[in-house]
């Protein structure tokens, strides 16, 4: 199979309690947390564009911090909205892919 498949999102879901399912092309699963992917997002308000430094402190997330909705954006990424009214973000595909906390991507499957 090749990697185009790899890195398009068939299937994008939203999922109680704060999840968000992609399902690839290849038939792969992988599961996000809200909270995860509100940190790590690289936009110039969270990441300084120079310095790469973060600016968001994860410590003034509120708890209860859920995605509200997603766009997709063009065939390459997913604009992310979350309940602290942040939805500048764009996590591209290929991104996600590469950072899949699953047990068989991160390597703590036995």
């Amino acid at each position: 199979m090749d990697n185009s498949a790899r890195i398009r999102a068939d299937e994008v879901e939203l999922l109680k309690p704060a999840t968000l399912l992609i399902v690839w092309g290849d038939g792969h699963e992988s599961l996000y947390s809200d909270r995860s992917l509100r940190e790590s997002c690289e936009c110039a308000a969270c990441i300084d564009e120079w310095s790469r430094a973060p600016i968001l402190d994860p410590a003034t997330l509120p708890a209860d911090l859920h995605l509200t909705g997603f766009e997709r954006t063009g065939r390459y990424g997913l604009n992310l909205a979350f309940s602290d009214g942040h939805r500048t973000g764009i996590w591209t595909l290929e991104r996600l892919r590469g950072t899949c906390p699953c047990p068989d991507c991160d390597g703590s499957s036995s």
